[in-house]
């Protein structure tokens, strides 16, 4: 159990589902645990859970420590898949690509000068798209594939008080973790 003030998330949160996890928190009285690096104390899954706790007031939060130096720990990429594939590659190709840093569908790139800039401007064009009915699913495979993040990358936006957009890495581990709830009455 950590507080959740001692924790620091790295993305930043849906706020629907905060409010789905919360509710189901106070009925259901039980939270699975949040997984945080040991040494910097980086939220590296659980955020909605996380907010939820703080949204509730919970004193403190189950949390699983991991040594995200591991080479068991992995950080992977969400694809982007759209309901409309050929609409979303014609809107996609008319977007500024200044930059070095990009994301790729077929032989259009959406580019920015960092890939912390990248993921939200990709954030913002999925909003768009889905504003003319074009729905935006992360997936494991997809039309969009999105530059890759390492592990230091994520901590530095972390301890600079910065947050990617949700849902914008996939970290894999190569052991199991735990994903029995615990009683928030024992917090």
């Amino acid at each position: 159990m950590e507080r959740p003030k001692n924790l620091i998330p790295h993305e930043d949160v849906i706020i629907e589902k905060v409010i789905d996890i919360s509710m189901q928190l106070q009925r259901l009285k039980t939270i699975k645990p949040i997984v945080v690096d040991e040494n910097t104390h980086v939220i590296l899954d659980g955020h909605h859970r996380y907010t939820a706790a703080l949204r509730v007031s919970l004193p403190k939060i189950p949390v699983i420590y991991v040594d995200y130096k591991s080479p068991s720990i992995h950080v992977n990429v969400w694809y982007r898949k759209f309901s409309k594939p050929q609409m979303a590659k014609i809107i996609l190709s008319s977007i500024n690509t200044d930059g070095n840093i990009c994301a790729k569908y077929e032989d259009v790139s959406i580019c920015a000068d960092s890939i912390y800039k990248l993921y939200w401007k990709l954030e913002i064009v999925e909003s768009f798209l889905f504003s003319l009915g074009i729905s935006v699913e992360k997936d494991l495979i997809g039309h969009l594939v999105p530059p890759a993040i390492d592990k230091q990358h994520i901590i530095d936006i972390a301890n600079r008080g910065l947050r990617f957009p949700p849902k914008t890495t996939r970290h894999v581990y190569e052991f199991i973790i735990p994903q029995k709830a615990i009683s928030i009455d024992d917090t």
